[in-house]
């Protein structure tokens, strides 16, 4: 599954960087605007980005009503039932399974159970009940509390007819195949949807977390006070609003910055300290991983206080001005990471792990 919310096509304008000292909230030595004075040919011509439209779903899917009562555990309530269709999917993430639509109350017209079996040459594979399609939607939630979209991960959620243990199983034509279950008339409380909507809140490190605790808001963060001599900004359009960039330069270098600040209107200036390029790889169990994509700021308050945000755009964009004169490479601005992530969903408790 493609996840086009996190895609950003857009084009970047051939004209150079200007990074300039008009800025209302700096205190300057005069009124004529400053500059700062970097050779053309040592930039990446780049002019404010304008976003694509995000075509991740903007609200979160609310839970199906249910008009009959569905049928809990059916296989060991009614254990004798007669089997209506078979069907076979091979290389379900390596493994091969074969779906039964049963019915257990004598009417061949509907089914009430559906069951999953590993189909290996001595018949000894693991044998599964279906419980339901889970749908894990994921919302991104960072300190700016803006609207990230959010993406979703997929799978059956089926239960081990020996041990009890939940597993999450499915490739797109398995997934496919229960969907058409699920919407069909012959569907007598054998399986329904799920969504379980969660937050995926960000740490310092790049690591994402379910949570609905509010990190540092940036609106209620302290300004930052820069150190440096200001010596110009820069406004640029991001995916989560327009920034201005301001960079100041504290050494006897004064061709290079060694502080760079965000801020938006509504919102405090707050200090550049760390860029993260996040790659997270969601999974539910053997399902082929979700990708999710984007940059991570973490912005220094005056109190030394982390907040974090995400803009994919703003992280493209300073990519470029990281390779530029203007980072001082030996007394970096901030730091630079990239971060992956593979994560695990419990189909038994539907928490998210790291899959070191």
């Amino acid at each position: 599954m493609n996840i086009k919310a996190i895609t950003n096509n857009s084009p970047i304008s051939p004209k150079p960087i200007c990074f300039n000292g008009s800025s209302p909230h700096k205190t300057q030595p005069s009124s004529t605007p400053v500059y700062v004075k970097i050779p053309l040919a040592t930039f990446i011509a780049m002019s404010p980005l304008v976003p694509g439209n995000i075509a991740a779903q903007d609200k979160l899917p609310e839970q199906p009503k249910q008009d009959t009562v569905l049928v809990e555990n059916n296989r060991k309530k009614f254990p004798h039932g007669k089997t209506l269709a078979v069907k076979t999917f091979f290389n379900v993430d390596g493994e091969n399974y074969i779906v039964r639509t049963k019915s257990l109350d004598n009417d061949t017209t509907d089914f009430e159970s559906i069951l999953i079996s590993q189909a290996t040459p001595n018949s000894l594979g693991s044998h599964y009940e279906a419980e339901e399609i889970s749908k894990y939607n994921f919302a991104p939630l960072a300190d700016d509390e803006a609207d990230n979209g959010f993406f979703t991960v997929k799978g059956v959620k089926a239960e081990d007819t020996v041990d009890t243990q939940k597993v999450l199983l499915g490739n797109e034509e398995f997934l496919n195949y229960f969907d058409k279950l699920v919407n069909s008339p012959a569907n007598n409380g054998a399986i329904q949807v799920i969504n379980y909507n969660e937050n995926l809140v960000p740490l310092p490190s790049g690591r994402m977390v379910i949570s609905y605790e509010d990190g540092n808001l940036w609106k209620n963060a302290s300004p930052y006070v820069p150190e440096g001599e200001f010596m110009g900004h820069k406004i640029l359009e991001g995916d989560n609003g327009i920034y201005d960039i301001s960079i100041y330069n504290s050494d006897k270098q004064t061709l290079t910055a060694e502080e760079f600040t965000l801020k938006k209107e509504g919102y405090p200036e707050l200090k550049i300290d760390k860029m993260i390029k996040v790659k997270s790889n969601f999974a539910a169990n053997n399902i082929k991983p979700i990708c999710y994509e984007t940059y991570q700021f973490n912005l220094k308050d005056n109190d030394g206080v982390t907040t974090i945000i995400y803009d994919k755009t703003l992280g493209e964009y300073m990519e470029k001005v990281a390779k530029s004169a203007l980072y001082n490479k030996k007394n970096v601005p901030f730091d630079k990471a990239e971060v992956e992530k593979d994560y695990k969903i419990s189909a038994s408790t539907e928490k998210l792990y790291v899959n070191e």
